[in-house]
């Protein structure tokens, strides 16, 4: 591609007109970034540090329009799950872009004959873990390493006919024709002072039989091979003047993927832009400022004055806390404040909730701060009550904070991190549920070594005296689980979570549940769908199921059986006959929506006109149901089963009341929940013909089926490292909606926390497994806290009909054991959080530490209002 980037005052310029015209659909807030940003990215790159759910996206999506608008090329980097809210973000833009680039495969498939080149794209997306390229020293697939040589042999033969360099160059051919056809491209089009530097460099550019170039072992990490291919790959994709880092706090380690992406592949024009975004520039340490300043080209001297003033603000929060009273502490706090805010008001913008209508509208109702619209109210567990195994594990737990420090058995590293972490004493004591395959990701993010959870691995004895103790104390802590087979369903910290959980889904609402290790989130899931199912059953409730099925967990249903202090003994021939009986009142709803879904669909697109490409897949749909029998129409296999199932499950039991709007809008919502919006175009026309719309509906008729027509309850899912990206899709979908299943969404915390909007039916948040981050439990929580939320939803039901009672509020509800570890490790949370508010909240002395000044209300007060505020809607000058 010829770029004619006309720079950056060009971009200034669209971005001023963008935010005057609203031709992108933005709020006030955003506009206000916009024309902050087209002040700052003339002279360097910019930080978006927007509170999770106020719409970053929606501000770089404007961004790169008016980059591309002015000449110039996008490289959007994103985590692994964010690609599917970027694509619909870019389009509303007005931004195109090919799929997400994930692999070294996709990338050079854009070299088969009808390949579009990646050169020629105005804006292309790329995956954080592009760069985590499969290469071992026995590969056999060369394609996977075989970019560099074929681009050197070009470099090679081009300089050797001038002159310049007298090497021998062997013909190796290469057995994939992308590689030839890549290796073209770059030679012809590719930056010429990359591949320049690629023929300098003679550790790499060798020759003859034995050439370190064909060795697939020269291409493992950290090698020069390795850098050098990733410095190929980067050519291919061409030049870019604006990179945008999304979740730009991820991965800060130097030989970090993205960092990778950033050094080696990504290749900037001279005058390149970042810009990252992060509702966590910084999360544990002040220090990381430092970083993300790097992450956007900010020069050393500039880095160097940033980390003095950002040190120096931190040291005087700390005086300021100790004693608010001091004059001299406030007074030093106010100045280097000042200095705070000057030293990164260059490079930062940060809208949080203190400006949304919502909250203002707390603090004027309940004359509180606004960031007690918040509640964080810990779910205690009473150590006194648990019964004596239960009692000697935490206590175990407890024993293993000290005794581990000098062991170094697996298991004992592995207890001695989680503790180093900060994380409690379920997460401890759960340590030994860890499930080594679906659980590896997460461990994967702890960026630590597995240990197996299989007892005797734990248990294993050394012979050294210094291990003795320790394995001891795990042979004590893990002794429930030892003892029952299902232990887990009389898990403490389960039963207490399903206790605020089913209290709070009495009240009509959702909760969203975060954990980390999969079997403890199903011992949990399957509890609390035990529980609802014998509920139904004695409430003569309809249950999605006919019979207990084989993958149920009987231990779970008896557990539920005797917590709930049903009569007699649990007969399984018994509750199926119950279940037949409830879930025929179910199929005979489907039914009716059978009958009528076609024709409500149709008669609701009159009036909720679809997009061409729902209106395709729809024609599709219609098409199979009209091919059929009716014997076959009614079998649960059948399109027009599954998609009566799913419309029942998102509309609700109530159909009488139910417009042919609502099975419109429904329909609208399940083709973009079990399809990306590109997906099925082969032809790049932006369209689905006939022939495309039923290949493509083939394929989510799959989908659906695995979704709906599911054996078990849904009342509680869970949503962990190996669920699929269609499924997390339905559940996100499912989760919003009022009615309907599932009510308790459980998530892993390395799935759950980012890229999802799970707030229109749900405002609680349960943390099974408290985090040791405090920027975790934001993202955690931005899940329900996002514009147009639940909450705000109650919140103005309150002011409008002026109802008295209890404010609504964001729920935060930790899991902790009363009078252990886990207080302390919630206390230390706590005061992190505190210190990340303090640089970024605008909240210094929070209402927990005011607590303990209660006759210095107005110094509390006016030490806040000092706080370092980088909203783009107030003068940051």
């Amino acid at each position: 591609m010829n770029q004619q980037f006309g720079g950056w005052n060009k971009v200034a310029e669209r971005l001023r007109k963008i935010a005057d015209s609203r031709a992108i659909d933005l709020n006030d807030g955003q506009v206000a970034s916009l024309q902050e940003i087209s002040k700052r990215l003339p002279n360097n790159g910019v930080i978006i540090a927007d509170e999770v759910g106020m719409g970053k996206t929606r501000i770089a999506a404007s961004v790169a329009n008016a980059v591309i608008a002015a000449g110039g090329r996008v490289a959007i980097l994103v985590p692994p799950g964010l690609s599917y809210q970027w694509g619909d973000e870019l389009r509303n833009a007005g931004v195109d872009s090919p799929p997400v680039l994930r692999s070294l495969d996709a990338f050079l498939n854009a070299w088969t004959e009808e390949g579009k080149k990646w050169g020629s794209s105005h804006a292309i997306l790329i995956s954080h873990v592009f760069c985590n390229w499969s290469l071992k020293s026995n590969t056999k697939k060369n394609w996977r390493w075989s970019l560099l040589p074929a681009v050197l042999k070009l470099l090679a033969q081009e300089a050797r006919k001038s002159g310049r360099v007298r090497i021998g160059i062997n013909n190796n051919k290469f057995d994939d024709s992308r590689i030839d056809a890549a290796a073209k491209w770059i030679f012809k089009d590719g930056p010429k002072d990359r591949l320049q530097h690629l023929l300098d460099n003679e550790t790499i550019n060798q020759w003859g039989d034995n050439s370190p170039l064909f060795d697939p072992a020269n291409y493992t990490k950290e090698t020069e091979f390795r850098s050098a291919l990733e410095m190929v790959v980067g050519a291919g994709l061409g030049i870019f003047d604006l990179i945008i880092i999304d979740e730009a706090h991820k991965n800060r380690g130097q030989d970090s993927g993205l960092n990778r992406l950033l050094s080696k592949v990504v290749l900037p024009s001279g005058a390149a832009r970042c810009l990252a975004m992060t509702a966590t520039p910084v999360e544990l340490d002040a220090t990381q400022w430092t970083q993300m300043l790097a992450r956007i080209q900010v020069d050393e001297a500039s880095k160097e004055l940033a980390t003095a003033a950002i040190l120096n603000y931190v040291q005087a929060v700390a005086r300021v806390r100790q004693c608010p009273s001091d004059k001299e502490h406030r007074e030093r706090f106010k100045k280097s404040a000042e200095e705070f805010k000057l030293a990164l008001s260059p490079y930062l913008l940060r809208r949080d909730k203190r400006q949304e209508p919502a909250v203002v509208r707390f603090q004027e109702i309940s004359g509180e701060g606004y960031h007690a619209y918040r509640r964080e109210q810990e779910i205690l567990i009473d150590t006194a009550q648990l019964n004596p195994e239960w009692k000697h594990a935490v206590c175990a737990a407890e024993a293993l904070s000290f005794v581990t420090r000098r062991s170094d058995n697996t298991a004992a590293k592995r207890l001695r991190l989680t503790l180093g972490n900060g994380h409690g004493i379920a997460a401890l004591i759960d340590q030994f549920q860890r499930d080594d395959i679906d659980d590896h990701k997460q461990t994967k993010t702890d960026d630590t070594q597995e240990i197996s959870s299989h007892y005797g691995s734990v248990v294993d004895l050394s012979a050294a005296k210094r291990l003795q103790r320790a394995d001891w104390w795990q042979n004590v802590m893990i002794q429930p689980f030892v003892s029952s087979g299902s232990a887990l369903f009389e898990h403490p910290s389960i039963l207490a979570a399903i206790e605020e959980i089913e209290s709070v889904c009495r009240t009509e609402e959702k909760v969203l549940v975060f954990g980390r290790f999969t079997r403890p989130l199903r011992a949990l899931v399957q509890l609390l769908n035990a529980r609802e199912m014998l509920r139904c059953v004695d409430g003569n409730r309809p249950w999605p199921q006919s019979k207990v099925h084989e993958n149920d967990n009987w231990d779970a249903l008896l557990a539920a059986h005797r917590q709930l202090e049903r009569r007699g003994e649990l007969d399984r021939n018994q509750l199926d006959h119950a279940l037949a009986e409830q879930y025929q009142v179910l199929e005979n709803q489907r039914r009716n929506i059978r009958e009528m879904l076609v024709r409500s669909i149709e008669e609701g697109f009159q009036l909720k006109q679809p997009d061409q490409r729902v209106q395709a897949l729809f024609d599709a749909f219609k098409k199979t149901t009209t091919e059929i029998s009716e014997q076959i129409q009614d079998s649960d296999d059948h399109a027009l089963a599954v998609v009566a199932k799913a419309m029942h499950e998102l509309i609700g039991t109530n159909v009488e009341n139910v417009t042919p709007t609502d099975f419109a809008q429904a329909f609208i919502d399940l083709v973009s929940a079990s399809s990306a919006r590109d997906e099925g175009d082969t032809d790049g026309d932006g369209l689905l013909d006939e022939a495309e719309a039923s290949d493509l509906w083939a394929d989510l008729m799959v989908r659906l089926h695995e979704e709906y027509n599911r054996p078990e309850g849904g009342y509680a899912r869970i949503m962990y490292g190996e669920t699929k990206a269609a499924t997390r899709r339905f559940l996100q979908l499912a989760f919003n909606r009022r009615q309907g299943h599932p009510k308790v969404l459980v998530a892993q915390s390395l799935v759950g926390r980012e890229g999802l909007n799970l707030h229109k039916a749900c405002r609680t948040v349960v943390l099974l497994h408290p985090e040791w981050n405090p920027g975790v439990v934001e993202q955690q929580i931005g899940r329900v806290d996002r514009i147009g939320s639940l909450w705000e939803e109650k919140l103005n039901q309150v002011v409008d009909k002026q109802k008295e009672g209890e404010i609504p509020r964001i729920e935060i509800r930790p899991v902790v054991f009363q009078g252990t570890y886990d207080e302390k490790n919630w206390y230390v949370l706590r005061d992190r959080w505190d210190d990340l508010r303090a640089q970024l909240h605008g909240v210094v002395i929070s209402p927990r530490i005011a607590e303990k000044y209660s006759d210095a209300g107005e110094l509390v007060t006016e030490i806040n209002s000092l706080a370092p505020n980088f909203s783009p809607e107030i003068d940051n000058s």
